[in-house]
Order: C-alpha cells, then structure tokens, then sequence
C-alpha cells in the first residue's frame, strides 16, 4: 500500500474511537445538563422558601413587639389594637389577633375594636401557652374572615394579669406575592404546602387550589425526605421535574414543578450543537490528512531520488521537503564527513581528559605521601616526647635505688617523677581527647557555669606553678553561660599553659572576660594576651589544626605534640561558641580570643553554688 492509504487508515483508527468517546460525552452532557437545570430549579426552591421563612420572621418580630409591649402588660388593649393596626399599616391580607389565657379572643385588628368576636374560644391559645414556643399553624378556614388562612402564634411572658397569645393572621393569598419575587418561569408551577400536605397557594389556579391536598406521590417524597426532586404528572396533566423543599421556620413545604420539556430541550440543544462540531472537525480532520498525504508521498519520493544518486556516487544536498523526517534523512547523508570529524574531536577531548585524570592521580600520590610523611613526623615527635620523661622518670627510680641516698635526693627525684608522670599523664590526655572528638563521642555535660569563676581558679593554680615567672594582669567579669564546667576548664588550662609555655620568663601574661552585646545576643568574650616569641603570618590559618606547633628552641624545652590547641578548637565548638588568634609576628607576642554564648539569666545563689562546682565530664572512650 502506499504511503498515503496508511494515512487514511491512520485517520480513521483515530477518527472512529473519538466518535465513539464523544457520543458517550454527549450522553454525559445531556444528563449533566439535566442535573445542572434541576440543580438550578432547586437553588430557586430554597430561595422561594427563604422568602416564605423572611415573611414569616418579619411578622414573628412584630408580634414579640406587641408581646412584650407595656400596654399589653397594663392590660390597655385600646392602646395595644393601636399598636397593632400601625404595625399591620394597609396589609389587608393579614391581620393581628389577641387571646387571652382562658383562650377567649379580646380584638382582632381585622374589625373595629369592641366589635364582637365568633368562634370563641381559641382552643390553639392552650396550645401555645403550655409550649412557650412560637407556633406557626397550618391551613384552616378563619371565623372571622371566613377565608382560608394560616397564622404564627407567639406567647407573651408572664405578667401581672396573666398570659396572652398574640397572633397574626395571613390570607393565604398573601404568599402568592412570593411567586411573583421568586424569579420564576411562567412555565413552572410553584406550591406552598402546609405541615399536613394542604395547600396554602399556588402560582396557578391558586383560589381553585386552596385548602386541597398536594399530590399524593409529592406528599410520601415530602414526608420522607426534607428536600428532593420527584418526576410526575400534575393534577393539569403536565409532567414536571417536581423540585421540593422544607421552610425551616414553619415546617411547610416549597413545591417548584418545571416541565420536563423545558429541562430536556437545553440539553438536547446542547448535545445538537456538539454534534454539528464533531462532523464539522471531522471532515476538517479529512482534509488535513488528503493535505499531508500528499506532502509526505512527494518528500518520500525526492528522497527515493537522492538515495539513487548516492548509490551512484552523485552527492548532492537536496533541497528542503519541511518534513522533519525526511530532512533528517538527507542531511544525514550530508553531514557524514563532519559526523567524522567530531568523532575525531571527542576522541582528542578523551586523551585529554585522561591526562587530566593522571595528574589528578598524581597530586592525590602527593598528598597522601605528605600525609605519611606527617603520620611518620608525628610517631617520631611521640617517641622523643615520651622518651624525655620515661628517662627522666628512669633515673630517678635509679637514684631511689642507690643506697644511703640523702633524703634532699630522695625527695628531688620524687618531684622529678611526679613531675614527668603529670607531663606523660597531659600527652596521653590530649590523645585521647582528640580521638574524641574527632570520632563524635564527646558529650557535654551542660548546666550553667560562671566563666568568670572557671577563669579565676584556673589562673591561680598556673600563677602557683608559674612561681613568678611572668607578670600576670587579671580582669574578669562575672558572666555565666551553658557548658560544661570540666571542658571550660581545659579550654582554659590551655590557653594559659600554651601562654606560659611560649612567654620567656619575665614577660607578661594578660587575661580578660568582658561581656559583649553583638547582633542583639549577648557573648562573654575571653582574651589571653602574652608578650612571647609570636606568631608567623604563615602559621595563623593553621594554627588550631592537629600536629601544628608554634616555633619551639632546637633542644624543644616547649616540647608537646600541637594538640593543645586543636583540642580548644574543637571544645569552643562544641560549646557553639568561636576561638581565634591575632599576632602582629614573631617576637611579638599572641592574643587569644574565645567567645561564647551569654547566659541571659543567672540562676540562683543554691542553683550558682551548684552549677561551680567542679564534676568531672565522664566521656566515652
């Protein structure tokens, strides 16, 4: 088959399911549309029996008016007939009654007042007063009007001369003003229904229609249900959509009928229409296939052409088809030569690549040689820093040894041991703090600390084994923060031993605690100043790093294995506080500053004594 009968038959495989998707769509619409006219009807229902429940409310206030009125409690009923004739003003359609408590009628604004009432009594007033409640009644045949009627009954309080009921009265014509209100068709046929199914009125026949029952399949829909559609014949002989609705204020029922031709013909209408637009696209999508048929069969074949010329070894670039596929073909074709020649560009960008990739390797060797080298610096540095005091310790269990050794010897070589047992003691320490650290397990005990407490106790314990080596300069201010007592006092205890350590003797030692309000939360900022040899520009970004010292004398009398500070480092972090260093360079002297976060609140003296006192921080190993 040719290229353009598999067009066709690619049209109609597409063309026949969407006939078939749209007259399920139209039978779908037809019946939404259905159920949007109804939905409609049934919003116009409501409306019309929010009018009815308006009325009713209207006059239930006038009513409460008179009920509560003083001339009713002074028993002025002359008064209260005026009163109730200027709230009623020219409605004749309705009218207000008053019942006293042994249910007999004293005036009726529908007759002069005095004139005399039939139908006495009003059974309905013992009614109303036993419940208390406002009644609203259904049709009936009133004794004075002789006409039908319905009626709201409101109760008055209690008062001096008893109780009263105070009704008023609608000709059942009065409601016929709501259909006219409503927005109604003059097609539909609008009902108002009392409690019992009577009717009260009607938009047709209306005077005809009073006092009769509402059909009987609408009344069992009605009683079962307060609002629904019921499709039926009326008693005209007209079959409607029956749309009904119950008025909350007084319990009747709102009937909206719609012929069902008016519902149906909008939705076949619509489905019309929606046919005329499928065979209309439809014979637009024909011709667009005939269209496209043919300039696909012509493109096919120019490249049938080109195709030849090339197995003939003519190359020629063809002209343009405009279709994609076919284009693509031939300037594939084309393109060859330089196909290749990318080829060869992507692989010199691989060789390059590769190369790349070797130097990386190369520098990646390097690093890890240095990290060897630094590993084997720092094995080396270990061993002579745990030699100097294991042979010192050596020698003076050697001189313990010697016998009729003199006390004074005795006692030097017991300070000599204690001494370098505390030095190996501080090494294996620092170890294994930043093996803590560095694998995440150490835990803080928090609770709050006066830094400047931890601050004092430190400086005089290195003041006493300073011995007056240096000149010390103290400041400090009470500040208290959340921490850990034990690793501020290390934090502390090193800063000024790496002070000590780097300050010849006679030099001084500076230390400081202020409090700062910085960005709206406050710090305690700590600073230890020394006048020692320095620092090289070169050794400030590294100087809190593992196995970084600053510069120590050939015969390293400083000594130590430069994890002092990288221990301050990461405790300061810890405690979410900063740790930095300024030198103006070597020979003159160091300035360490800690910051950390402020405490706003101090506890109190029991909780302060409590929060001071030294507790060891027991951390996992």
């Amino acid at each position: 088959m040719k290229t353009r009968t598999y067009l066709f038959l690619m049209a109609a495989a597409i063309l026949i399911p969407v006939a078939l998707a749209f007259w399920f769509g139209v039978s779908m619409l037809l019946d939404w549309e259905r159920e949007s006219r109804i939905h409609r009807v049934q919003e116009t229902a409501r409306a019309t029996a929010l009018l009815v429940d308006r009325e009713i409310a209207v006059k239930e206030a006038l009513l409460r008016t008179i009920a509560h009125s003083e001339s009713l409690a002074e028993q002025n009923y002359p008064r209260l007939y005026r009163l109730a004739t200027r709230l009623n003003g020219d409605d004749r359609m309705s009218w207000t009654l008053l019942v006293d408590a042994d249910t007999r009628p004293l005036f009726n604004t529908l007759k002069p007042y005095g004139s005399p009432l039939r139908g006495t009594p009003r059974p309905y007033a013992a009614q109303v007063l036993g419940s208390g409640k406002t009644r609203v009644s259904g049709y009936f045949v009133g004794p004075t009007s002789k006409r039908g009627v319905v009626a709201i009954d409101v109760p008055s309080p209690p008062g001096p001369h008893g109780r009263y009921v105070v009704s008023q009265v609608f000709d059942a014509r009065y409601f016929e003003r709501v259909f006219a209100n409503g927005g109604l068709a003059p097609s539909w046929l609008v009902g108002i229904f009392d409690a019992n199914g009577v009717t009260i009125a009607r938009n047709y026949r209306g005077a005809s229609s009073a006092g009769k029952p509402m059909h009987p399949d609408m009344r069992i829909a009605a009683q079962h249900a307060g609002s629904g559609v019921l499709r039926h014949v009326t008693h005209e002989g007209t079959e409607v959509y029956g749309v009904y609705t119950r008025s909350a204020a007084s319990g009747w029922t709102v009937v909206v009928g719609v012929p069902v031709a008016d519902i149906e013909s909008a939705a076949r209408t619509a489905a019309l229409y929606a046919a005329l637009a499928l065979l209309v696209l439809m014979g637009i999508a024909v011709l667009i296939a005939v269209f496209f048929g043919n300039k696909l069969s012509n493109a096919l074949q120019q490249a049938g052409s080109v195709a030849n010329s090339l197995a003939r070894g003519a190359i020629a670039k063809p002209r343009p088809t405009k279709v994609d596929e076919v284009d693509a073909l031939l300037d594939g074709l084309h393109y060859t030569s330089e196909a290749l020649s990318r080829e060869s560009a992507a692989r010199q960008a691989l060789q390059h690549e590769r190369e790349q990739l070797l130097l990386s390797e190369q520098r990646a060797r390097r690093v890890t040689e240095a990290q060897s080298q630094a590993k084997d610096g720092f094995l080396a540095m270990l061993g002579h820093e745990l030699r100097n005091p294991l042979a010192a310790i050596s020698g003076a269990m050697s001189v313990l040894d010697m016998p009729n050794v003199k006390p004074e010897q005795a006692a030097n070589a017991r300070a000599i041991s204690r001494r370098q047992m505390r030095h190996l003691t501080r090494i294996v320490d620092d170890l294994l703090d930043v093996q803590r650290i560095l694998s995440g397990k150490i835990v803080l005990q928090r609770a709050p600390v006066n830094l400047g407490d931890v601050l004092r106790s430190c400086v005089e314990a290195k003041r006493l084994v300073d011995a007056g080596n240096h000149v010390w300069d103290v400041a400090l201010a009470p500040a208290w923060v959340d921490g850990d007592r034990t690793r501020l006092e290390q934090i502390v205890d090193n800063l000024l031993h790496n002070a000590i350590k780097y300050t010849p003797a006679g030099g001084s030692i500076a230390v400081r605690c202020r409090l700062v309000e910085q960005a709206g939360a406050g710090q305690v900022v700590v600073e230890v100043c020394d006048s020692g040899v320095g620092l090289a520009p070169e050794l400030l970004p590294v100087i809190f790093d593992v196995l970084v010292q600053g510069p120590t004398s050939i015969d390293r009398a400083q000594g130590g294995l430069g994890l002092g500070l990288a221990l301050v480092k990461e405790l300061t972090a810890l405690h979410g506080g900063t740790i930095s260093v300024h030198s103006e360079g070597v020979g003159q002297g160091c300035t360490f500053t800690l910051a950390l976060p402020l405490r706003r609140q101090a506890p109190d003296e029991e909780a302060g004594a409590a929060a001071s006192a030294p507790r060891a921080s027991l951390d996992p190993a």
